[in-house]
């Protein structure tokens, strides 16, 4: 079962597991807040139950409550894909999309992000590693541990029914979570939902990488798509709708 938690720039998700939880893309303070809120208030679940806090990408829209969270629950595990690594230990500067997809893509995102004021207020006050600028490309995890061995041939840890699937081209480390039993895919900032039917996201640091990472996940019979902005999808025949670039 995967739970939304919606209210940061980016969607934040619950996914269950072995009876344990994960925190996918918990993006700012306030995101990490809502987790801790809908744990404890909603699923009445110990704080125990927290063993995983993830992401599909290192953007601060998805990362900048990890460290929140983190503080909050401290025996919960922060592992990122393996592809992250060079990354996360410094070895590379994390891409950069081209100026023109700043100005043409990305800003009609921004626009149809709900709670504009609030999120740029949780922008300010949250982590600030994973901004694709320049100035912040040597900005990096700062005061929690971190482990980079999520990959597609292994388990994740405390949560067997649920794959990594590597879809570099929004970022070269984006990957997607994908439960085949139940079709569920979180498809972080490959594939989003601002207008209605889910599309490719033209904002991206590479078009071809994006375009051949849907295409392998088109073929996978998605009945729930949880998308890293706009609503959740539910239906059958998901994935033959989704507008390409």
């Amino acid at each position: 079962m995967v739970h939304l938690i919606d209210g940061g720039y980016a969607n934040t998700f619950l996914i269950e597991g072995d009876g344990v939880l994960a925190a996918v893309d918990v993006g700012t303070v306030l995101a990490a807040e809502m987790v801790e809120k809908y744990i404890t208030d909603t699923l009445k679940r110990p704080d125990s139950s927290l063993a995983l806090i993830t992401a599909t990408h290192f953007h601060i829209d998805h990362v900048g409550g990890i460290a929140k969270l983190k503080k909050r629950y401290p025996s919960a595990e922060v592992i990122f894909s393996e592809t992250a690594a060079d990354y996360l230990n410094g070895e590379k500067p994390l891409a950069v999309p081209p100026l023109s997809r700043w100005l043409f893509n990305l800003i009609p995102v921004v626009a149809g992000i709900d709670h504009q004021r609030r999120n740029l207020y949780q922008g300010m006050i949250s982590g600030k590693e994973g901004i694709p600028l320049p100035i912040f490309r040597k900005s990096h995890p700062d005061g929690y541990a971190f482990r980079c061995t999520l990959s597609e041939t292994t388990d994740i840890p405390g949560f067997s029914e649920w794959r990594v699937r590597f879809t570099p081209g929004h970022t070269p480390e984006s990957i997607c979570f994908y439960h085949e039993k139940d079709g569920i895919l979180i498809s972080g900032d490959t594939i989003l939902n601002m207008k209605g039917t889910g599309e490719v996201n033209s904002f991206c640091c590479n078009s071809d990488d994006i375009r051949r990472s849907f295409e392998r996940l088109a073929v996978l019979p998605v009945q729930r798509l949880c998308p890293g902005h706009g609503m959740t999808l539910n239906g059958k025949d998901l994935m033959a709708a989704i507008r390409r670039i």
